[in-house]
């Protein structure tokens, strides 16, 4: 297991300046994990053919404003959405940081999901990383606190009351 603060690794700044990606994890071309700060609005980078799903983790959210509708990017929910889908991102309440995987669905399956409260996480062999949004877990006796992420986790982790973590997968397509 190996865990880590995000935000120690080094910045990439985007080519339209409206903010910095963070890569955390991946295996290019077919899926990557990154956490990215933004700071400004503006549209996002076309990913064709690839999946996305985005994970608010600081900040009151962001509208992404598609051709044909609008929805909101929540605090520690995951939004999935097209890579091909020219959209744009509005900050009504100011900067925001998020996680992103983005994968290629025809290879791989990812999924985000949020557990919460009191209980034991059981590994699962398509996790990638585990990302601690509220509160603190223990792992084989380490403690990790919010902000801090897991990568190959290998035991259980037992979330405490308050606690909120971000499991990220990855699988093959069958």
């Amino acid at each position: 297991m190996t865990v880590l603060d995000p935000l120690t690794l080094p910045p990439v700044p985007w080519k339209n300046g409206g903010g910095v990606t963070r890569e955390i994890a991946g295996s290019p071309p077919t899926w990557r994990l990154s956490l990215a700060d933004v700071a400004s609005e503006g549209p996002f980078s076309v990913f064709s053919g690839l999946e996305r799903i985005l994970t608010v983790i600081e900040g009151a959210g962001m509208e992404l404003h598609f051709e044909q509708q609008v929805r909101q990017a929540l605090l520690g929910e995951p939004l999935r959405f097209s890579g091909d889908d020219p959209v744009t991102g509005v900050l009504p309440h100011g900067p925001i940081r998020d996680l992103n995987l983005i994968y290629d669905p025809h290879q791989v399956n990812g999924t985000v999901e949020v557990f919460e409260g009191a209980q034991s996480l059981p590994t699962n062999p398509a996790e990638v990383a585990t990302y601690v949004l509220t509160g603190s877990v223990s792992c084989q006796g380490q403690k990790m606190s919010a902000g801090k992420m897991m990568l190959q986790r290998a035991a259980p982790i037992a979330l405490i009351d308050g606690t909120k973590v971000i499991r990220i997968s990855i699988s093959e397509r069958p």
